[in-house]
């Protein structure tokens, strides 16, 4: 699987004639534009000059989980990227190639999920959306709030982790402690783009630290892959959608070469997390994910950082004693 040059799935194919333009590159397709793709409805495609727009949350992004789990390399972050699932069709009376299925249209179609890798020849461009990592923190526990609704053990953990600050806090001290074992077998230093320290010294006092952690580390990550690609990228503030929305839809659109059609809908986003976090609490994050975060990272997140001078403090307070 693996060479000197890298993994086999970012070798370019050998010859110019290959299966993929065999499979992406044929306007004979069974889902061609305007077919009944899976279960999600029509499609209409846009036209070859433009780019189809597609969502990908790649690696380093588990919530409640072991450092084994969650540090990457970015090769191992862009194969996750370039995977994910989809809903294929599957009845008696289907036709196959290896990778194509085309359902009859008299039988009744259902299901199967299935897992696949693309090959990163296919991503022409990427846009790279950004977020308050304080904001985007508090709405992961939302998310797994949402998920938990889903399952067999909702009211034991809606219980523990209410949909509050107190329940929000409670989720960040407990995985705290469950890694913490985990977390002192693992050489740190090699994992900070700040002279080798050894991060777990930030990671004392730091509520959610692992949470920080794999923000930081996203983020830095996908800047460094787009580099490897050598492609364009768009970067978007989460926050511009509500300061700029009609600008920011225009300027996506035109790195997209898509044309507007219809009317925007409100942006509405009017959650309040300021009292999920004290200024400290921001800055001890912060002093942390700066370590975390490569040179990009930094230039893309320091926005959101908050600088408190703890030596300082420290010595006022030693004073006072």
């Amino acid at each position: 699987e693996w060479s000197e040059e890298g993994p086999y799935w970012l070798h370019p194919p050998s010859t110019e004639s290959d299966e993929r333009e065999e499979h992406y590159g044929n306007s004979n397709l069974p889902f061609a534009s305007g077919t009944k793709i899976a279960k999600s409805g029509h499609y209409q495609l846009p036209p070859s000059s433009s780019y189809i727009f597609t969502k990908t949350h790649c690696g380093s992004r588990c919530a409640d989980c072991p450092p084994k789990r969650y540090l990457e390399t970015w090769q191992s972050f862009l194969k996750e990227c370039l995977s994910g699932s989809r809903s294929i069709p599957v009845s008696d009376n289907t036709q196959q190639s290896s990778s194509i299925v085309t359902p009859q249209p008299s039988i009744q179609t259902k299901h199967k999920k299935a897992f696949t890798t693309y090959h990163p020849s296919l991503v022409k461009k990427a846009v790279h959306l950004l977020r308050n990592p304080f904001d985007n923190l508090v709405s992961r526990f939302h998310h797994e709030l949402k998920e938990h609704a889903k399952r067999s053990d909702t009211a034991q953990w809606m219980k523990r982790y209410p949909n509050s600050i107190k329940g929000f806090k409670t989720w960040c001290a407990d995985q705290d402690a469950r890694y913490h074992r985990e977390e002192r077998s693992v050489d740190w230093t090699t994992w900070s783009h700040d002279d080798n320290n050894n991060l777990l010294n930030y990671f004392e006092g730091v509520a959610c630290h692992a949470e920080f952690f794999r923000y930081a580390q996203w983020h830095s990550l996908a800047s460094e892959v787009v580099k490897k690609l050598n492609i364009p990228v768009l970067y978007i503030y989460y926050e511009d959608y509500l300061t700029n929305l009609d600008g920011k839809t225009e300027e996506l659109l035109e790195f997209l070469d898509l044309p507007r059609s219809g009317d925007l809908p409100d942006f509405d986003s009017k959650k309040d997390y300021s009292g999920y976090f004290t200024r400290e609490e921001r800055a001890a994050a912060s002093d942390l994910m700066r370590r975390v975060a490569s040179a990009d990272g930094v230039n893309l997140l320091e926005r959101y950082w908050v600088t408190l001078d703890f030596e300082k403090m420290r010595k006022e307070t030693k004073a006072l004693e």
